[in-house]
């Protein structure tokens, strides 16, 4: 069971708009999917498997970033499978 303090954060996460950017075969994207599953938190999944889409949102994307997944909590780059395990532990 939650404390109060655990729901109340529960409950902000469920008000967030997740988009995680993926592509096929990708471990780390299918983690990151597998760790929102588990906090029963939706998302969008905006697959980038076609190298050209792929590309393009890289080079709109800026800031070096290069990989998949990426993922967005309403507009905000998280970043990576890491990254979100990160802002987990930080209980944002």
């Amino acid at each position: 069971s939650y404390s109060n303090n655990e729901w109340n954060i529960y409950r902000i996460w469920k008000q967030l708009n997740i988009e995680i950017y993926t592509k096929d075969f990708c471990i780390w994207c299918d983690r990151a999917k597998s760790l929102l599953e588990s906090k029963n938190l939706s998302f969008t999944e905006i697959d980038l498997s076609d190298d050209s889409v792929r590309s393009e949102f890289y080079s709109k994307l800026g800031e070096g970033v290069k990989t998949v997944p990426q993922i967005f909590m309403d507009n905000k780059r998280i970043g990576g499978f890491q990254e979100l395990v990160r802002w987990f532990a930080d209980g944002n």
